[in-house]
Parts: C-alpha cells; sequence; structure tokens
C-alpha cells in the first residue's frame, strides 16, 4: 500500500521537485505475518517499518499485469547473500537514510552476535557468552532445551544459539508460535530465571539472582542519543521459547530490563533503563512468542541529572514468572536486536512510500537463508478514479 508519506514524494517527483520517490526496499521482522486471505490492513498513516534490519537499493523497475488483469508497478533489488533472516514486513524508501538526521539517523545498536563482546555474570564470577553448537535439545522425541552448565558444573543462564536450530525446525508447535529468531545467524538466549525483577523493575536486592545478568561494555556499547528527541524511539525484538516443546505451562509474566549505566554496580548513579513488562491479561503467550517492543526515549527510567556521555556499559535482566513471584526455568527469550528509530526529523523529500506486512499461506514469515542469492519484489498496484 503506499503511504500518505509516498503519495506526497511521489506528487513532488511527478513535477520534478524530488529526485525519487522509490529508491530502496526495506525489510523488517517486527510484524506477526498474515495469511494470504486476510484483508489488506489500512498501512496509510506509516512512517516505518516495525523493527527494520535491512535497506537494499532498488536495481530494475517494471510493470506487468497480474493473473487478474490488474496492473501493477514492480519493484525489485536483490537482497546480501551472507545472512539469514525471517522477513515479516517490506518497505519502500525514497532514499537510503534521512538526510535532516545527520549522525543521529535511525540504525541498530545491538545484534547480540559474537561481534558483541556480552558477558554472562553470575554470583561468584563472569563469562563471556558462548556459542552452544548443534541442536539446543538433549532428547528429540521431547524436544527440550537441554541444561548448560560451566567447567564447575553450575547453570548457565546466558548462550548464543543459531536462528535455524534443528530446535524449531523439528516443531511445528514451536513453528506456530514464533518462537524462532529472525534477524541474522544467531541469538542469544537467556533462561527465564537469570534474574528477579520486581514489579516496580528494581533488581531484588535480597535474592541471589540480584547479581545475575549479562553486560557489554567499551565504546561500542554505549550508544549516545543525547542529540536526540525524547520522542524518538528504542525498539527490541525478542521471542519467548518453550524449554520443553508440548509444555502446558503459560507465563504469567515477563520483565525485561535494560540498563544503561556508568558502572556494573547495582547502585549506579548514572543510568537510563528501559522496561518491558508483558503480562498474560494483556498479551496472548499462547498464539504469538514474537515481540517487537517500542519505547520513547522520554519513557526511559532515569537518575536524576542523567546524561549520556557517562554512560560506558550496558546491563540486561530477564525475569519470567509462571505464578504470581514464582521465576521460572520453563521458558527462555531469545534477544534478536536492540535498534533506535529516529521518528521526529521530518524531510519532505524522504519517507516511507509504500509498507505491507508479508502474507503467505500459512502465515509464516519468508526465511532467506545465508549464503544464498535471492531477489524481492515489491509492486504498487495502479488503478483509475
Amino acid at each position: 500500500m503506499i503511504t500518505n508519506k509516498g503519495r506526497t514524494i511521489l506528487a513532488k517527483y511527478l513535477i520534478g521537485q524530488a529526485p525519487a520517490y522509490a529508491s530502496f526496499i526495506a525489510l523488517g521482522v517486527g510484524p506477526k505475518p498474515l495469511q494470504t486471505q486476510d484483508a489488506p490492513a489500512d498501512y496509510s498513516e506509516k512512517t516505518e517499518l516495525d523493527f527494520e534490519v535491512l535497506r537494499v537499493p532498488i536495481s530494475s523497475r517494471g510493470y506487468v499485469y497480474d493473473e487478474e488483469g490488474n496492473a501493477n508497478v514492480v519493484l525489485a533489488a536483490e537482497l546480501p547473500s551472507e545472512q539469514r533472516y525471517q522477513f515479516t514486513e517490506i518497505g519502500i524508501f525514497s532514499a537510503k537514510s534521512n538526510p535532516s538526521t545527520g549522525t543521529a539517523g535511525s540504525r541498530m545498536i545491538y545484534t547480540f552476535s559474537r561481534s558483541e563482546n556480552w558477558e554472562y555474570h553470575n554470583e561468584t564470577n563472569f563469562t563471556s557468552v558462548g556459542l552452544e553448537e548443534g541442536p539446543l535439545y538433549k532428547d528429540l522425541t521431547e524436544n527440550q532445551i537441554k541444561d548448560v552448565f560451566d567447567e564447575n558444573g553450575t547453570p548457565i543462564l546466558a548462550f548464543r544459539a543459531t536462528s535455524d536450530n534443528a530446535l524449531f525446525l523439528g516443531s511445528t508447535d514451536r513453528i506456530s508460535r514464533y518462537e524462532s529468531p529472525r534477524f541474522l545467524d544467531e541469538a542469544l538466549f537467556l533462561r527465564g530465571d537469570l534474574s528477579r525483577i520486581l514489579d516496580t523493575f528494581v533488581v531484588d536486592p535480597s535474592s541471589p539472582s540480584n547479581l545475575r545478568h549479562i553486560h557489554y561494555t567499551g565504546t561500542l556499547a554505549t550508544p549516545d542519543l543525547a542529540k536526540n528527541s525524547s520522542l524518538d524511539e528504542l525498539r527490541l525484538s525478542f521471542s519467548l521459547i518453550n524449554k520443553k516443546d508440548n509444555q502446558v505451562e503459560l507465563p504469567e509474566s515477563l520483565r525485561l530490563v535494560i540498563e544503561f549505566a556508568d558502572n556494573d554496580s547495582a547502585s549506579a548513579t548514572n543510568y537510563a533503563k528501559l522496561n518491558i513488562s508483558l503480562d498474560s491479561s494483556t498479551t496472548d503467550f499462547s498464539a504469538n512468542r514474537y515481540f517487537s517492543i517500542s519505547k520513547k526515549l522520554e519513557e526511559l527510567e532515569t537518575s536524576q541529572g542523567f546524561t549520556w556521555n557517562s554512560v560506558n556499559l550496558v546491563k540486561i535482566y530477564l525475569s519470567v514468572y509462571e505464578e504470581g513471584e514464582v521465576l521460572s526455568e520453563n521458558f527462555y527469550v531469545a534477544l534478536d536486536g536492540l535498534r533506535f528509530e529516529n521518528t521526529t526529523s521530518d524531510s519532505p523529500l524522504y519517507g516511507l512510500s509504500g509498507y505491507s506486512v508479508l502474507r503467505s499461506e500459512e502465515a509464516l514469515p519468508f526465511v532467506k537463508e545465508s549464503n544464498s542469492a535471492n531477489l524481492v519484489e515489491f509492486r504498487f498496484g495502479l488503478d483509475v478514479q
């Protein structure tokens, strides 16, 4: 569907006031995919993808008629071969990036890949978050995530695993619940009892788990968002995963805290917290396990006098509760990506020209495998009134 912004840019393009209306195809992983027979929604007010992960230049343009004889403008682009994705949304942009934003533009902050040195901290020590090779299950017939231990026999509650792990591919239930990560080849898995986050989003100081978290330090780990509007957004994509494929238990709530801080102690004096809460009273955990959560910068919990230039690390805490405040070992969260979205810097010549949630017969994401050559098409339907 062409957006309202797209209509404006297209009109300016037709009278020579805009250099282009469609130059790049963007793909994202945020929304739940639709079935082919689902009626298309109204995306006219859409201004960005829910969670954009890729933008590629349009390499060809055409004009074709579909099976029903309707005229379509076809825009095509080539996808990079290296990485794996599960796309659920597509859009057209008039340019690669918004020229009005400068260095404060939209960008991916974390991909949770091995290029980022995330560390797992427990009650006694810390280690780099490693990759679990091979299938995550311990028994194919049960399709249950195996427990991971360090050399001392202590459970490891944070590890990486492949996004196309046999754990997901061998289970129709996991596929129908959308448990699989969608962004790149690997995701970072956290067990539901990693931390104990209270309903006030304070990590319980009386619990041994108050020391358990993952963190990432260094100049690359600390985004500087001081130049951005308080209405711009941070967006986190993640999936919630059953430990055992056919378990009937559902979580009652999920709490996740991403804390940007000046030190690793529980008493950091300069911090900003991205607090995420999902509750069974408002979230259907049985039907959809993939989430893209957006928070405006003004919604972050900050210390008095908080400044981004004092931040030098980021910490992530997670709690999944089954009943009341009982932490659960029966669920994992796979972190897919954290993105910053500049939603306030408007440009008369830049914007989302067209958008659609992807549809298929099975209502599943479109998988682009790693090390494969693929083309993507976006079609505008044309009619005359």
